[in-house]
């Protein structure tokens, strides 16, 4: 799993590449432990990457829904791929997140970004 950070005007965006399964979660996790110590705002994830998620990635993504919302946080998921949106679909995961088609549109709702 690759994994690239950008972080602007309090939002971070977290890109994955990769399998999101039981074999990338402890570097998954690990990132995301250490986005929310240390990074303040909204975060994004760009999932455009994401060729697969299993039972394990989604735990890893609710694990860190409920963390951002401890935390009074906001959490966004763009460009699922259409496996991935499928994945969220049978799941309900779709209906747990706030989910865009673009990040510039996910951005403009954390009152950053282009209009």
């Amino acid at each position: 799993m690759q994994i690239d950070q950008e972080h602007a005007d309090g939002v971070s965006i977290l890109a994955l590449k990769g399998r999101l399964d039981e074999l990338a979660t402890t570097e998954v996790e690990a990132v995301f432990t250490t986005t929310l110590n240390d990074e303040a705002g909204g975060l994004i994830l760009d999932l455009s990457g994401v060729e697969y998620v299993s039972s394990s990635g989604l735990r890893i993504l609710l694990m860190l829904s409920k963390a951002m919302k401890k935390q009074q946080r906001t959490l966004k998921l763009c460009h699922l791929s259409p496996f991935v949106a499928e994945v969220f679909e049978i799941s309900n995961f779709s209906a747990m997140f706030e989910i865009y088609d673009d990040i510039a549109v996910a951005r403009q709702g954390f009152g950053s970004g282009p209009a």
